[in-house]
């Protein structure tokens, strides 16, 4: 259904499949699948100006790059991080501060 929501309102919906894709990639261990996934998703919010969602993609790739022993997951953080504050999420962002697995 959200791939007929992606289709019909591209903008609106588009990042959030990426971001569903991505998810599933990494469930199921199609790891180089699931980084373009998440990557295109975190460009596409950025593009069509949804900071909060770009955000929320970022922190998702931090937790992949974890899951998966990466240092890169700290750079996705950091991101995610500056988003939110742009957004003006400061006790989102307050709280992975907090609660980064380093």
């Amino acid at each position: 259904k959200l791939e007929s929501f992606a289709q019909n309102g591209k903008a609106n919906c588009e990042h959030k499949l990426l971001l569903l894709q991505a998810e599933t990639k990494s469930f199921l261990g199609e790891n180089d699948e699931a980084f373009g996934k998440y990557e295109s998703a975190i460009a596409v919010a950025g593009e069509n100006g949804f900071i909060h969602e770009q955000a929320i993609a970022n922190e998702r790739t931090g937790d992949f790059f974890v899951r998966n022993g990466d240092s890169r997951a700290s750079q996705y953080y950091g991101k995610s991080n500056t988003l939110y504050l742009q957004w003006g999420a400061q006790c989102k962002a307050d709280h992975l501060c907090k609660n980064l697995p380093f």
